[in-house]
């Protein structure tokens, strides 16, 4: 396995975990904000941490090699979904 390979699957394993964490730290328990959200804001949100998790699941399991532009947004998705799962749980799972 190549590095970069080895890279984008560890940058997915991180997407599809941390984009999954967020979702339940965000829709698992009762969060009055999201609750006023109207119907179309929230299925957007829900469509929107869902996609990432499923999708990069899916490109562990498939063992995906795509070009190294989409291999560094990977790798910024899973800093991304990374830090909002440890920022969302410390501000306000913890709690």
């Amino acid at each position: 396995m190549e590095l970069l390979q080895a890279i984008n699957e560890i940058a997915n394993l991180l997407v599809c975990g941390n984009a999954t964490l967020f979702y339940i730290f965000v829709f698992g328990r009762h969060v009055s904000r999201i609750d006023k959200l109207p119907l179309a804001e929230k299925i957007l949100l829900r469509v929107g941490l869902a996609l990432p998790a499923v999708m990069g699941l899916w490109n562990v399991l498939y063992i995906s090699y795509p070009p190294t532009a989409e291999i560094i947004m990977n790798v910024g998705y899973a800093c991304l979904f990374t830090w909002a799962s440890i920022f969302h749980y410390k501000q306000f799972v913890r709690k």
